[in-house]
């Protein structure tokens, strides 16, 4: 499981890193207009964190409610019961993994947003 947190995270690095690569002249124009680096990185964290927390909370209730109807139409006496707190913990660590993935690429907003970056040819 770790393993595929792990892969998923650096992903998650990649595409974040690519989305400010080729948004690089529009995030260059935004500086440019005077908004702070501490904006876009916000901005950049929610275009992150908004999907990732959708899919998060949609694949855990599924996933609990997939179970919940596989047990009760197995046998009606099986009774699930919440998960093991390693469970939570492992969530917990995922979306910490995840965090890291998108602040790894902050140093990218200011390397690429400088007047620079906003040349037309």
């Amino acid at each position: 499981m770790f393993v595929a947190i792990a892969i998923a995270g650096l992903s998650l690095a990649v595409a974040t890193a690519s989305a400010v690569l080729d948004r690089k002249r529009v995030l260059g124009l935004m500086r440019l207009m005077g908004m702070p680096v501490s904006v876009l990185r916000r901005i950049i964290t929610r275009e992150a964190a908004v999907p990732l927390l959708t899919v998060l909370l949609l694949s855990v209730g599924l996933g609990f409610l997939v179970a919940w109807l596989m047990v009760t139409f197995i046998d009606d006496t099986y009774q699930m019961t919440w998960p093991a707190p390693d469970y939570f913990t492992a969530l917990g660590l995922s979306l910490l993994l995840a965090l890291g993935a998108v602040t790894a690429t902050f140093g990218l907003i200011r390397g690429n947003t400088p007047m620079t970056a906003t040349r037309f040819e």
